[in-house]
C-alpha cells in the first residue's frame, strides 16, 4: 500500500519535466523492472511496455491505485495520470462527474486522445500532452497527482534511490548508472546488475 512517503520518494520537487530524456528514463526503468520480475509475476510488474500502432506506451501501476501511462509519437507526447486519492477521481466521487474527465482532454486533437480507450481515460485525474509546448487542462487549480510524472527520474539520484528502495536491494552503481543514462545494457551486464535478485513481492514504494 502507498504511504505518506510515496509522493517525495517518487519525484520530490518536481521541476519543469525534461521530455526529451522521459523515454530512456521509463525504458531505464522497464528494463531493471523486466529483469527482476519473473513471468510467474505479472502482478508485480511495475512497468508495462507495448506499442499502440507505430507508437510506444509506458504504463507504471504501482499496485497501490496510482497509475501513469506515457505515450510516445513521432510529433507529440501524452501523460495520463491517475491519482486515487485525488479528489479529481471520479471513481471515489459521491456522483461521477463525466464533464471533469472530459475537460482535461479538451483541446487535444481527436485521434490523439483516441490512443486511450473510454474505460482508461474514465481513470484519468490528470492529462498533459508536449508537442513542444506543455499543455494541462486543470480543474480548480488541482494538478491532479503531477507527482506521478516523478517515475520519469530526472536525476541518477532519485532513481538510484528508489529503485533500491522499491526492490530491496543494493546494485552496482556503474552498471546502474549506464543503465539510466543509457537505457540499455548488455546481457551480460544485465545479468551482473542483477546477480542475486529476487523479488520480495513487496510493491511499497518507499
Amino acid at each position: 500500500p502507498k504511504d505518506d512517503t510515496t509522493e517525495e520518494c517518487v519525484g520530490g520537487r518536481m521541476k519543469d519535466m525534461d521530455w526529451h530524456n522521459m523515454r530512456t528514463r521509463l525504458e531505464a526503468l522497464y528494463v531493471l523492472d523486466n529483469a527482476l520480475t519473473g513471468s510467474s509475476e505479472e502482478g508485480l510488474r511495475l512497468v508495462q511496455k507495448k506499442e499502440i500502432d507505430s507508437n510506444l506506451n509506458y504504463v507504471v501501476d504501482n499496485g497501490a491505485g496510482d497509475s501513469l501511462s506515457v505515450v510516445f509519437t513521432e510529433t507529440i507526447v501524452l501523460v495520463k495520470g491517475f491519482a486515487h486519492e485525488n479528489s479529481l477521481n471520479q471513481f471515489a466521487a459521491d456522483e461521477w462527474n463525466q464533464s471533469i474527465i472530459d475537460g482535461m482532454y479538451e483541446g487535444i486533437d481527436e485521434k490523439w486522445m483516441n490512443l486511450f480507450s473510454a474505460s482508461e481515460r474514465e481513470k484519468t485525474t490528470f492529462f498533459i500532452w508536449y508537442d513542444g509546448e506543455v499543455h494541462q487542462n486543470q480543474k480548480d487549480g488541482n494538478d491532479g497527482g503531477r507527482w506521478l510524472l516523478g517515475y520519469a527520474f530526472d536525476t541518477y539520484e532519485r532513481f538510484r534511490e528508489f529503485v533500491t528502495e522499491y526492490y530491496s536491494m543494493e546494485f552496482d552503481n556503474n552498471f546502474l548508472k549506464k543503465l539510466y543514462t543509457n537505457s540499455a545494457l548488455s546481457d551480460l551486464e544485465l545479468a551482473e546488475l542483477t546477480a542475486g535478485a529476487t523479488k520480495n513481492g513487496c510493491n511499497n514504494l518507499c
